[in-house]
């Protein structure tokens, strides 16, 4: 394909979860197939995608406000437009001016062919082209990535989302829970492994519910397939609902090499009152025996977790609840969000909504205790071994993840872009591991 006398340039921004990271890479290697050539979105390109997020009603307002940036940028350009905000609300993002095409999340590689459409034609329509699949009845889209785009890849195995959460509208936008075939997962693993790709982490909008329409094949055997393709060092899993964490889940995992001891559990509060209205399907007593469980067959886990603050009605009483179990579990580290109102979620017309000034002052708590949580576990690894791959460099250090996602610096002259090494902790300077190689 030829755009006057040149490649045509194609930009994608991504907003939101890393589902909408692999869909976005999975766009890029079609635009490529085409003959585009892809650069950064601060560049001035032919073509505009941009992959939205919904959320919160501020990752809508910022999926506003990328998409009008990207009509700023070059004013000919052709935009389009994928992803949750779109699929949720198409004929608001149709109406902004300049876009020329809309999908939802069901059909995103849909944007490649029409991009090169829009380029063949040269001429932008008054109105956009409008394309949204339903999502409680359209197929899994096939979509394959077979580049490593980044050292840890993110391989996305299942799409939409069974829970029926009263803060979250992202099942709206996803639809429910469909799981890839393993096959097809565990190929694309091969594939990306032999690009030298080391660590994958398979990934989905509700992991942990992957193969509940297979017949049962659960993530924890998914996982554990993956290990055994060559080259892979390294497996991981995306967030969990922590109900997922059975004996036989955290058995399976323990028992196999190169599954990485760190889960990200999807906690949201630990309080059995506030998880009751918000409609999650554990209580607290569930999540502290299976963490206490995994403990014991994987004595070096840790855990990361996501925490909702200031929900309608959240007492300080429902608040220590969360401090309680934040500190007996032992995170490594906590995402905290102060609650938001979600239009179009039960929660938002709850009664008994927080002010703003509680809601900061106890992530303002939470928060400085989770720094205190992190600092000990940090100093408790002084001297001890770990095997970390570097992903990064920065003046005269490299960086990188432990096994147990402890951030590490290396100070070194070697490229190790990419690279597993066997390394000693021998300091903490109050963010990192410091670590020595060990030769």
């Amino acid at each position: 394909m030829e755009y006057k006398n040149r490649n045509p340039r194609a930009a994608i921004y991504t907003l939101g979860c890393r589902v909408n990271q692999y869909e976005s890479d999975a766009v890029e290697e079609e635009l490529k197939s085409l003959g585009f050539e892809v650069l950064s979105f601060t560049d001035v390109c032919d073509v505009y995608i941009i992959n939205t997020c919904a959320v919160t009603a501020e990752s809508e307002r910022k999926s506003r406000q990328i998409i009008r940036r990207a009509a700023a940028a070059n004013p000919d350009a052709f935009i389009l437009v994928m992803g949750c905000f779109s699929q949720i609300k198409a004929k608001e993002a149709a109406s902004i001016p300049g876009v020329d095409y809309v999908c939802g999340n069901r059909n995103k590689l849909s944007v490649s062919e029409f991009a090169a459409k829009l380029v063949r034609s040269g001429k932008k329509e008054k109105n956009a082209d409008c394309k949204i699949l339903d999502v409680e009845t359209a197929a899994l889209e096939t979509m394959t990535v077979n580049k490593a785009y980044r050292d840890r890849c993110y391989i996305k195995i299942e799409d939409g989302c069974d829970n029926h959460c009263t803060y979250c509208i992202i099942k709206k936008a996803r639809g429910n829970v469909v799981s890839r075939a393993p096959e097809d997962v565990l190929a694309e693993v091969a594939a990306i492994a032999r690009d030298g790709c080391r660590e994958v982490v398979l990934t989905g909008i509700e992991a942990a519910s992957y193969g509940k329409d297979l017949g049962g094949y659960p993530l924890s055997r998914l996982m554990a397939q993956a290990t055994k393709i060559e080259g892979i060092e390294r497996v991981r899993a995306g967030s969990l609902e922590p109900s997922v964490m059975t004996e036989a889940f955290c058995k399976e995992l323990a028992d196999t090499e190169g599954i990485m001891p760190s889960f990200h559990l999807s906690l949201q509060s630990g309080s059995n009152r506030i998880l009751a209205a918000m409609k999650r399907k554990y209580n607290r007593e569930q999540v502290l025996r299976h963490v206490e469980y995994m403990k014991s067959v994987m004595p070096n886990v840790t855990f990361t977790c996501d925490i909702i603050v200031g929900f309608p009605g959240e007492t300080e009483e429902d608040f220590l609840q969360t401090v309680d179990i934040a500190e007996r579990i032992d995170f490594l580290h906590m995402h905290i969000f102060p609650f938001s109102p979600r239009a179009g979620t039960p929660a938002a017309q709850m009664k008994d909504q927080l002010p703003e000034s509680v809601k900061r002052e106890r992530a303002h708590r939470l928060g400085e205790i989770g720094r205190a949580l992190a600092e000990k576990r940090y100093r408790r690894s002084v001297g001890e071994e770990r095997s970390v791959l570097f992903e990064s460099r920065m003046g005269e250090y490299f960086y990188g993840h432990a096994e147990d996602m402890l951030e590490v610096v290396l100070k070194t002259d070697e490229d190790l872009q990419g690279e597993v090494l066997r390394v000693r902790i021998v300091d903490y300077d109050g963010k990192h591991a410091v670590a020595e190689e060990i030769r």
